[in-house]
């Protein structure tokens, strides 16, 4: 038996789905990657000792970790813990969509965790609000939560002393 979100019905619908446009999934997976490499790096700039530790980590204790060390807030762990689950039913469920509502809740708690440099988040509010469905949503909106976080998460590793641009 199928597991919830497994449910393919032919190698047609298989095939489609492996080579349709599915931007959300692109958008979804890159943020994550930023994050993880932000993540990353607030821990070796912390403590040099723990880099090559921090890079055995899988994502989620990578989050509890930086929580831990002081580098991201609850606030923030729980977003990106919310994010992280996204991308693990997208990662294990082939035919996992995100609902509308769980998108509106994910942008948000992001609104009460991160600032919105370039009202990106604010934005994304305001379009999930009158969108019916995860078709309905504009290209840009999923990537600019990430890029409002990856902000923050900037901004902390700037504040720790780190370089404007460069690692």
């Amino acid at each position: 038996m199928a597991k919830p979100g497994q449910e393919i019905p032919s190698f047609t619908e298989l095939y489609q789905r492996m080579v349709g446009d599915r931007p959300f999934v692109g958008s979804l997976l890159t943020g994550h990657l930023a994050i993880e490499f932000l993540l990353r790096r607030l821990v070796a700039q912390y403590d040099a000792r723990l880099a090559e530790h921090a890079d055995t980590l899988r994502h989620q204790a990578l989050i509890t970790l930086n929580h831990q060390i002081g580098t991201i807030s609850e606030g923030q762990r729980d977003v990106l813990t919310a994010i992280n689950r996204l991308r693990n039913k997208l990662a294990h469920q082939i035919s996992f969509e995100p609902s509308i509502e769980e998108l509106r809740q994910l942008w948000a708690q992001a609104s009460g965790a991160f600032s919105d440099l370039t009202d990106g988040i604010s934005q994304g509010i305001e379009a999930l609000g009158s969108a019916a469905s995860l078709d309905a949503v504009e290209e840009w909106i999923l990537p600019e939560l990430f890029v409002q976080i990856c902000y923050d998460l900037h901004g902390e590793y700037i504040s720790r002393g780190g370089d404007d641009e460069a690692f």
